[in-house]
This record gives structure tokens, C-alpha cells and sequence, in this order.
């Protein structure tokens, strides 16, 4: 039912407040999955999910589809509240309640009911119901029923209501599994290998950049990993993690593939891409001093313009540009 109240600070004590009156509402759930925010993964919170047979579940930090119908309904709600309070943005708690009420009366695209239809086996009575009565005349009188009649009039709706939602959420579940997984691609990595991770910047959250190598420590399920990140055991999804390769490591291995010595003088020449063979004419016929043609390279790039790296010995250099230059 998305239960949203504004809040200006959200602090252990007042969470644990809002949490148990959450329950009064609406009763003990089975599972919640949350965030791994203090207030949330604190010990009291711990201790209120024990008592109450509560399994506690923590999201992949920065990996919002771990929790996408929450994510999703963010989106909308922040869509929502900028329309309503152009004019006064300051005011936008005002606006959360009106915003929700009118989420839960219309019906939504996965389920094809509404929400609130979902929860109490009926209609609610909104504007656009009031609206057509003052329009149509036509009011309808509550049939009379017994209590026992309306229990059990009420269960059958709502086990016929929830079985089509379930159903046409099924569909809309692998409908969108079918678009995803025309692009996605599996990866795996090794338990001891090296990653590097996709965080935020030091500076701002709002710009990410690769950090790392790290340490893969151990899997969770099937796309989550433990990650060693300077002492702290922290867990990420597989989408924010690539496999790193030190570059003496990729250097030796296309020495070995190419059944190519592996000194160091001689590693530098053979990781340059391969040549492509060309007529000796290319080079009588040319004004310029330029590089053959490389796979993947530009034509015009000039001998001068190699880069080295490393640091290279002035005889590596020499013989780097005996490579290039035959």
C-alpha cells in the first residue's frame, strides 16, 4: 500500500515508533527487506524482528533493482510531488498524502487493480466516484446483509481478485524477464580472484567511478559476491563487479600465446598489436615516415607518436622502434 510518512529526520527511536504502529495497521509481516541503513540493521530492530518472527532482509548497496518495486515507486512519487509543488516547493509534505491516496485508487498495469482494491476487497470511495454520482444521479444503496454473508461474500471476492492479480503479475513478470535478458550476459568470478568495484565518488555520489583490485572472499546465491575492500567484508552484485588482470599478467600470457620469449625487453615488443602484412611499395611510394596498418589502430599514426610505458630502458626503446619502424 506504499505507507509513506514525511519525515524530516529518520532516526533509530522514531523508526522503531513508526514501524510498530505500521504493525497495528496492518498486522506482523513475514519478511521485511529494507536497506542497510543504521536505523534499520541497528540491534533493537534486530531484537523487535526476533521476537516478532520476522525475517530481516538487507538490499546490495547501489543496486536499486534489489528492491525495485520500492525504487520504482520512489520515481513516481518524486514525478508526482514535482508537478504539484512547482509553485511551492517547500510544501511538498502536503502534497504526499493526496499523491498516495490517489496511487492506491487507480489500477495499476502489473495487477490490473488497484491497490487499495487489493487490501479490502472493494472499491475506495475518491473523487472520480463522487464525481459520477453528482453527474448520473445514481447512488447506490448498501445491500442488507447478515455479518456472516458479508464475511464470506467478501473472502470469495478477494480470493478471486488476488488470483487474477497474481496471474496477470506472473505475465508482467516474464514479460519484463524477456526484455532483460535479450541484453544481459552471465558473469562469474572466482572465490580468491581479483575485481574491481563500481562506487561512488570520494567527492560526490552522484558521479561513479572503478576502484579496486579487491578481493573476491566468497559467493551469496547466484549474482552476489563478498567483496575484501581493506579489511571490511562488504557484499555486491554482479553487475557493479568486473574481473581485474594486472597488465604483467596480460602481457606474459600474450607472450605465452604467441610462443614468444618472455623477457621483459622482449614482452614490451610482443605486446604491440599484431602487423598486418603489407607490400614493400606502401613505404617506397610514401613522403612520410607513417606506421603500417594495425589491427584496431589508425593509419596515420607516426612512429614518433609511440608511447611507452612503464619506463622503459633507452635499448628497450631502441628495440621497440626496430619493431615498428622494419
Amino acid at each position: 500500500m506504499q505507507w509513506l510518512p514525511p519525515l524530516i529526520i529518520l532516526t533509530q527511536r522514531l523508526w522503531l515508533r513508526l514501524w510498530l504502529t505500521f504493525i497495528a495497521r496492518l498486522g506482523v509481516p513475514e519478511e521485511v527487506l529494507s536497506d542497510q541503513g543504521t536505523q534499520f540493521m541497528s540491534d533493537c530492530m534486530k531484537e523487535v524482528c526476533r521476537l516478532l518472527g520476522i525475517k530481516q532482509k538487507a538490499t546490495i548497496p547501489y543496486h536499486p533493482r534489489c528492491n525495485g518495486l520500492v525504487e520504482r515507486f520512489n520515481a513516481t512519487l518524486k514525478t508526482c510531488l514535482r508537478r504539484s509543488c512547482s509553485e511551492q516547493p517547500c510544501q511538498w509534505h502536503r502534497n504526499i498524502y493526496p499523491i498516495v491516496f490517489a496511487y492506491r485508487e487507480v489500477h495499476q498495469e502489473p495487477t490490473h487493480f488497484a491497490p487499495f482494491e487489493l487490501l479490502y476487497g472493494r472499491t475506495v470511495r475518491g473523487p472520480m466516484h463522487i464525481l459520477r454520482e453528482l453527474w448520473t444521479k445514481d447512488i447506490e444503496e448498501p445491500e442488507v446483509k447478515t455479518s456472516y454473508e458479508y464475511v464470506m461474500n467478501l473472502r470469495e471476492r478477494l480470493e478471486d481478485t488476488l488470483n487474477i492479480a497474481r496471474e496477470e503479475l506472473e505475465k508482467a513478470q516474464e514479460r519484463q524477464k524477456h526484455y532483460y535478458d535479450r541484453t544481459a550476459k552471465c558473469r562469474k568470478l572466482s572465490v580468491g580472484g581479483k575485481v574491481i568495484v563500481l562506487l561512488p565518488r570520494d567527492s560526490t555520489k552522484l558521479l561513479m567511478q572503478w576502484k579496486g583490485p579487491f578481493e573476491v572472499v566468497a559467493t551469496v546465491g547466484v549474482n552476489d559476491y563478498r567483496i575484501n575492500m581493506g579489511g571490511k567484508v562488504k557484499t555486491f552484485h554482479a553487475n557493479l563487479l568486473i574481473g581485474y588482470i594486472a597488465r604483467h599478467q596480460d602481457i606474459h600470457q600474450a607472450a605465452v600465446d604467441e610462443g614468444l620469449p618472455t623477457s621483459s625487453s622482449t614482452i614490451s615488443a610482443a605486446s604491440l598489436t599484431v602487423i598486418e602484412d603489407i607490400e614493400d611499395e606502401h613505404f617506397k611510394n610514401s613522403d612520410c615516415e607513417t606506421l603500417p596498418e594495425l589491427g584496431g589502430w589508425g593509419s596515420n599514426e607516426r612512429v614518433n607518436d609511440l608511447q611507452y610505458g612503464d619506463q622503459p630502458t633507452p635499448d628497450q626503446r631502441r628495440k621497440c622502434l626496430e619493431c615498428v619502424s622494419v
